[in-house]
């Protein structure tokens, strides 16, 4: 059927290899996804490059996506080989090729747009060394291939902050979807939007926030989580240190102010996340294949519901799935996936993936609008 997750793509925009790509990208649905296994380092994981080259097959071959709108970047081939920097089939996931890649994927973004980003390898969260202020933000971000580069800036290392990510998907329009999907370690909220369900306890919709400095501080991490699931090759994917701002950097985000608008009230947006707090977002060997615990429920989740159902209803699966695997294969795994949106695309309303699902925020947002300026 063509889609095979190992095939060689082809040079697409930017310079980037695309699956398949042809001279006009189309204009409907559009797709990023990074697996970055850090092979070689002290931080090497095995299952991100599964994971994407997997998200590959099942955003073409079962979910409408094609195959010239996804751009598809890792940094090893399943094989153990390096991919190259002038490598002819994938980019590496560098962070300046991620950003470009993120640039590719709002730019030109209209309505009616199915958009995707993808990442699957290390998050990290950031926090001050100097603790001047215990309620501010918490910086959390995503780790490139060459996370630990020095960077002159508010933070010193090529990483791509939660902010980072806001600014381009501020750029984008009333009535697209947009759904981003994160299998790393992330704390507190990726995506700035304004409600959350925890399927740690699934019958609550509660507010999405970043965490503050004061309360990542009062975390307690447990290596249980990986060290004790041994027998499925766990590991974190969280980064084996943590960088910190130095003080220079403290002083430095004092004078900088954020100059991104908010997300459009008319994007319906959906971000699904590993893990909150201080639970571990696991890579481990399920069904004899390296791959995120996440991603793995997520594509079973999918397939069990022939890909066609609303994002409550992946979500419902998929934690289905994930309390089956900590009964039955790893007992000591922590992490509950986390869904945040907006207000005005609730995650039953909308059809995974589906351009059809586009509009439902926008014609809220109008009828919202409308409601406001009518008169008592």
């Amino acid at each position: 059927d063509g889609c095979g997750a190992g095939e060689a793509a082809a040079s697409g925009p930017h310079g980037f290899g695309v699956q398949g790509c042809t001279d006009e990208m189309p204009a409907k649905r559009k797709a990023i996804c990074i697996g970055i296994n850090y092979a070689g380092s002290d931080a090497e994981l095995r299952g991100p490059v599964n994971d994407a080259l997997r998200w590959v097959d099942v955003l073409t071959c079962s979910l409408g996506f094609p195959r010239e709108g996804v751009l598809t970047m890792i940094d090893e081939y399943p094989s153990g080989e390096l991919v190259a920097e002038d490598d002819p089939n994938y980019p590496r996931p560098t962070q300046e090729n991620i950003l470009e890649g993120l640039d590719w994927l709002v730019q030109d973004a209209s309505e009616g747009d199915s958009l995707v980003f993808v990442f699957s390898g290390h998050a990290v969260q950031i926090p001050d060394t100097i603790a001047m202020d215990s309620d501010a933000r918490l910086d959390e971000a995503l780790c490139p291939v060459d996370w630990d580069a020095f960077e002159w800036g508010v933070v010193p290392y090529r990483v791509i902050t939660d902010e980072v990510l806001h600014q381009y998907f501020a750029r984008l329009p009333s009535g697209a979807l947009l759904t981003v999907v994160i299998d790393s370690c992330i704390a507190g909220s990726a995506v700035r939007v304004p409600l959350r369900i925890n399927f740690e306890y699934p019958d609550r919709e509660m507010e999405n926030h970043s965490l503050t400095q004061a309360e990542y501080q009062d975390l307690a991490f447990d290596c249980d989580a990986w060290l004790r699931n041994a027998h499925v090759n766990a590991l974190p994917r969280r980064l084996p240190r943590q960088p910190s701002k130095p003080l220079w950097s403290k002083f430095a985000q004092m004078f900088t102010k954020e100059t991104a608008p908010p997300l459009n009230e008319g994007l319906a947006v959906f971000c699904l996340t590993a893990c909150s707090g201080s639970q571990t977002a696991l890579d481990a060997s399920l069904e004899g294949i390296a791959q995120g615990c996440m991603s793995y429920c997520l594509q079973q989740a999918l397939e069990l519901l022939n890909y066609r159902c609303t994002y409550l209803e992946l979500c419902e699966a998929m934690d289905h799935i994930a309390r089956n695997l900590r009964k039955e294969v790893m007992p000591y795994m922590d992490q509950f996936f986390q869904l945040s949106y907006g207000k005005n695309a609730g995650p039953d309303e909308c059809l995974v993936f589906d351009p059809g699902s586009a509009f439902v925020a926008k014609d809220k947002a109008k009828r919202r609008r409308g409601q406001r300026r009518r008169p008592a």
